[in-house]
Parts: C-alpha cells; structure tokens; sequence
C-alpha cells in the first residue's frame, strides 16, 4: 500500500495535467515534407522544377535560382550517391507521418490552449544530412525537423561518423515531438540575463521539461529528458544525495562557468558521480524544483511561470527539499 501511494504522488503531475483538448481549435494542421518533392526532382530539368516548389518551400529555396551556382548545389545534393540512400532510409522509416501528425497535432492543440494567442508553427521535413546537433530547428514560426536523424538505434551510419552512443539512443521516433517542443520553448522563455548562476540555469531547463510534462503528458518521463530508463531510476533514488551535494559544495548560486557546465552538460554521465547516472543532472535538479513550484502553487499559469525570472523565489516557494 505504501508502495502504491509513493507511486501514485509520483504520477500524480502527469495525472494533472493529462486532460481532454480535443475540442481546442488549431486549424488545418499539416506537416509538409520537402525531402520527398526534392528528390523527386529531374536533375537535368532543375531550374524549372525548383521554380515549381519555390513558393511551397520558401523557407528552403531562398537562393537565386537564375545563379547557376545554386541550381548545382541542389543538383549535387540530389545526386549524392550517399544522400539518396540517406533518403531512402527515410522514406522506408517514414513512408507515412500519420503518427508523428497525430502526436504533434496534440502537442499544439496543449499548447494552444497554455498560450491561446501564439501562432502554430509552420512544419516542414527535410534530409539534413546527418547534421545530428540540430535535429529540429526554429525559426520564427516555422520548424524543419530532420527525418534522417531519427532513423533508430541500429541505423549504421549514425556510429560510422563517430555519433556517440548516448545520442543514438534518442535518435528514435519518439523523440521527434519532445525535440520539436523543446525547440519551440526557445520562442517562449525569456532570454536569461547574462550574468546567469547554477539556479538561474537549471531553473531555466526546469521551465523547459515543465512545458514537456504540459503539451506532451503522455510521454514517458525518462524520453522528456532523454536517459534510459535505469539512469531515470537512479536520479529517483539518489535525488537526496544529488540535493545534499549541490548545497554541501555550495554550488546553488555560484557562477562557476567550469562547475557549472559539469552538471547541466549532456553526456553519457556525469563525472562527479558513477558511471550509473546520466548527464546533466543538474537540469533533472531543475525540473523537479519547477515540478514542485507548481504542485504547490496550482493557480500559476504556465505563461506566469516562463515569466517569472526570479529563480530564488521559485526555489523557496517550491519548498524544494528532498530526503537523503
């Protein structure tokens, strides 16, 4: 029974904030992918059918397509031996965004109703080249979401060019929406100062996993943040100690640029730690200040949250103070 009870007040947030938003208006919602119209393309007529697509796919073809320079720049790309079976790994993972559409449909229908009057980004997919440290990418509002990495973690060539190990796990489709929402966070939170200390920061990741834990309250916690499920369960049962030597080492509120990045960085783990826990610990630290802040203070909207820069406050109304 006791067991039983812990498990539930764990949940309990997900439970929250998991509600019927079927209703929520976000109008036609499409995903349109550009790496299909691109290597259906005849290289020897590239001018005339980029002219076709220019409209569609703006946000991509803004090169002169007159410069000659440009039109075999695309050809090239198009005629890459390694590109082409690049695509057509894609298009066997992905002959189909059903899904991916569905799931991304209630994330923004989440966020439409925390934010009623931000606009739905445009979506758009591409073949990026393995580019792996920009999976998604925003700007203004439209979001390009790299198919290629997020083809699994047996695709071979993810190890042949040296991705490490600790990525691949998350270059799966299920991480496709939490990497789209985590971008979309960036046009949300104010930008921190530039004089930032331990709190600032992992108070700033805490906000970010939050937004997950609201547009996406079905996904399973140790994916939001990207560890397995055995390094999940580690922060759990160490979160005292984890706690215990943030302030025992007086690293809270300092401004160690060094320090600092040894706990949020991601990385297979963290140094200071076992071989057993993951990276960024501090921002697994952050999340849970943020998850208790708002636990205990149910009338704060999200917005209200994102807005507020006083980290200190945040951590002492969040009442923040877990078990060794």
């Amino acid at each position: 029974m006791l067991l039983f009870s812990l498990m539930a007040c764990k949940n309990n947030q997900s439970r929250k904030l998991n509600f019927d938003v079927s209703s929520v208006d976000i109008g036609l919602f499409k995903i349109d992918r550009y790496e299909q119209d691109l290597f259906a393309l005849d290289p020897e007529n590239i001018k005339e059918e980029l002219s076709s697509l220019q409209q569609k796919y703006w946000v991509f073809l803004v090169a002169d397509l007159n410069d000659s320079t440009n039109l075999n720049q695309i050809k090239d790309f198009i005629t890459d031996p390694d590109l082409i079976r690049l695509y057509q790994a894609t298009e066997a993972k992905y002959p189909d965004l059903g899904t991916l559409r569905s799931e991304l449909a209630s994330a923004m229908q989440y966020f439409r109703h925390y934010f009623p009057t931000e606009t739905i980004p445009n979506i758009y997919t591409y073949i990026s080249g393995l580019q792996y440290e920009y999976p998604v990418q925003m700007s203004e509002d439209v979001m390009i979401i790299g198919l290629d990495l997020y083809l699994g973690t047996d695709f071979d060539q993810y190890r042949q060019i040296g991705i490490p190990e600790y990525k691949i796990q998350r270059m799966q489709p299920e991480y496709i929406s939490i990497d789209f929402m985590k971008e979309l966070t960036r046009k949300l939170l104010p930008v921190l100062p530039g004089s930032t200390d331990f709190l600032d920061e992992i108070i700033a990741y805490g906000k970010m996993m939050y937004f997950l834990d609201a547009t996406l309250p079905m996904k399973a916690d140790h994916l939001k943040i990207g560890y397995t499920p055995e390094k999940l369960k580690w922060c759990n049962e160490n979160e005292g100690n984890l706690w215990a030597f943030i302030i025992d080492n007086e690293i809270l509120f300092s401004s160690d640029y060094q320090i600092i990045r040894k706990l949020i960085s991601d990385g297979p783990f963290t140094a200071e730690f076992s071989k057993n826990s993951p990276g960024n610990i501090g921002g697994w630290i952050g999340w849970q200040i943020v998850r208790s802040y708002m636990k205990n203070n149910p009338q704060t909207s999200l917005s209200a949250l994102f807005n507020n820069q006083d980290a200190r406050e945040i951590l002492n109304v969040s009442k923040y103070k877990p078990l060794k």
